[in-house]
């Protein structure tokens, strides 16, 4: 008898296990979310704008969009360190005061993927690759900052 409570036991402790594990694995698989709309974002997505504040005493928030980015700010001005993915090379981030932004621009939607809130936006390190991304795509204006890209 009492290896058959051991084993039912063991089958309760090893469900548990398993299901725990099923879903730490489900967590990661999602992956990031906007903290604002909860949009999936890909890890190299190239709208990505990452937010701390100055002290970076809380976790850094993920956005999707220049909107959600808006929204945050317009709630919690503390998020003052801003980040964009570089639309040229999504892995890297550059400061969002320093980033030239392409807006206005419809067909660049094209190149940033599906899961894309407008308006649609790429950030770039130079001001020659934004203008580059704006001739490529016949439409948009260049603007320096995300605090211009705001307006």
């Amino acid at each position: 008898r009492s290896l058959i409570k051991l084993g039912k036991v063991m089958v309760k402790i090893t469900t548990l296990f398993f299901g725990f594990f099923l879903f730490a694995c489900s967590a990661l698989a999602a992956g990031t979310v906007c903290s604002v709309c909860g949009m999936p974002l890909a890890e190299h997505a190239k709208n990505r704008i990452v937010v701390q504040t100055e002290t970076a005493s809380k976790e850094p928030l993920h956005m999707c969009a220049l909107s959600c980015l808006k929204k945050l700010i317009k709630h919690d001005p503390r998020y003052t360190k801003i980040q964009v993915a570089d639309f040229n090379h999504p892995d890297k981030l550059i400061a969002g005061d320093k980033a030239f932004f392409l807006l206005k621009s419809t067909k660049i939607k094209t190149d940033i993927g599906e899961n894309v809130m407008a308006p649609y936006f790429g950030a770039f390190a130079t001001e020659e690759e934004a203008q580059t991304a704006q001739k490529k795509y016949g439409e948009g204006v260049v603007i320096q900052g995300v605090e211009n890209a705001l307006k």
